[in-house]
């Protein structure tokens, strides 16, 4: 058996449930080896000193006159392995000017459960964003939970950021959250470092967003409309006309709303990132929200509803359907860039538009200039709701109105 594989260290629960790491192994001389740590790094110190003992027992090694203790000793002969031919001297000055890591060694289950715990406590914290630290965690917890912090390496967080055929913004999604992760854990000593702040964000495609026709939103708007008493319509024009965000809609009350300045107050605690604005109503979106007065703004099974509106202006749902081979994609975020893209092309200026949608200029300029026609976005902001004649549209023929 070579030195180097002589002796390991592993994790062990003593009879009272505490885990402690445990050093065992032979010595040259057969003796068994088997000592418990309260910390990995004095497992790994004690791991150096007895590789240390065997090599110079079995290379012969001359006996010399110290001072040292055979403990320190063994430290001493550890240290200058671990430097690697560099001196001892000034690393030891290095850590008399600097201090010393006081990074303690837990699994990485506990580290997450303790991260999770404290950004619960968090009261400007949502729960969305709660939730999306979970998902995300989850891999981390699958694979590797049962390590400890220490022997994360970076290789290991790649594999969990970066996965074959993903979007570029779930990889840097992924890398936000652990980045987060990782912070957190050498603030409270558990590290020494943050390991995923060396690794990059990925370039984010710019794939042209895609956005739905003004004949494609007539009949969205004819399925909102009809739809039990016009359930989702209020859902339909703030997403459509107003360029609002989900969790904003959802978070939405009419209070917010002004119908007679035609403006609506997105609030800290409704806009994404706590960014407060105020958006104008363009076209006639006041004029379709005065229909959707008395509804609630948010139905409670909105997802169903709203995969019905979906299906009846020919679009397929958010799960599959007998029929919905037929139907056209649904593509991710199609409601918002529309509006946003109409936005942009009947006034043509970025930093309104940005504002507007809450948005960067940049984001606007890169991801929206020239998706609309100047005719078609007239005719966009034109729609309102006396447009759609409802005795000649009928619920089950999208496509009748306009």
């Amino acid at each position: 058996m070579s030195t180097n594989q002589r002796f390991n260290i592993t994790t062990f629960t003593n009879p009272g449930g505490q885990q402690v790491w445990r050093v065992q192994g032979r010595k040259t001389d057969g003796q068994r080896v088997r000592e418990n740590f309260q910390t990995q790094t004095d497992a790994k110190t004690r791991k150096s000193a007895l590789e240390i003992e065997a090599m110079n027992r079995s290379i012969g090694v001359a006996v010399k006159q110290t001072r040292l203790t055979d403990e320190q000793l063994g430290q001493a002969e550890a240290a200058f392995l671990k430097l690697s031919g560099k001196l001892l001297l000034p690393a030891v000055e290095y850590y008399l000017k600097h201090g010393c890591s006081t990074a303690v060694d837990i699994t990485i289950r506990a580290a997450v459960q303790q991260f999770l715990a404290a950004k619960a406590t968090q009261k400007r914290l949502r729960q969305r964003t709660l939730q999306d630290y979970r998902s995300r965690l989850n891999p981390l917890m699958e694979f590797y939970g049962d390590r400890t912090l220490s022997l994360i390496s970076r290789a290991d967080l790649e594999t969990l950021i970066f996965k074959p055929e993903q979007a570029a913004d779930t990889a840097n999604g992924n890398r936000r959250v652990l980045h987060a992760l990782f912070a957190w854990c050498a603030k409270q000593d558990f590290l020494q470092v943050n390991p995923v702040s060396k690794i990059p964000t990925t370039a984010r495609d710019d794939k042209e967003p895609e956005i739905m026709t003004v004949a494609e939103v007539k009949l969205l708007f004819h399925a909102a409309m009809t739809l039990k008493d016009g359930v989702m319509l209020p859902y339909a024009v703030l997403s459509l006309c107003m360029g609002l965000r989900p969790e904003e809609v959802v978070r939405l009350d009419w209070k917010h709303i002004d119908l007679e300045q035609r403006i609506i107050r997105i609030q800290g605690e409704v806009a994404k990132l706590r960014q407060r604005r105020i958006v104008e109503m363009p076209g006639h979106t006041a004029d379709w929200l005065r229909t959707c007065l008395g509804k609630t703004i948010m139905p409670n099974n909105k997802r169903r509803y709203w995969d019905t509106v979906r299906r009846l202006a020919g679009f397929k749902g958010s799960w599959f359907k007998k029929g919905d081979e037929k139907l056209k994609e649904w593509p991710q975020d199609v409601v918002r860039h529309t509006a946003i893209s109409y936005h942009y092309a009947l006034g043509n200026n970025e930093g309104k538009t940005a504002q507007w949608a809450g948005n960067s200029p940049e984001t606007v300029h890169r991801y929206y200039k020239g998706l609309v026609m100047p005719n078609d976005a007239q005719e966009f902001w034109a729609l309102k709701p006396t447009d759609f004649d409802m005795s000649v549209c009928g619920q089950n023929q999208p496509g009748s109105c306009g």
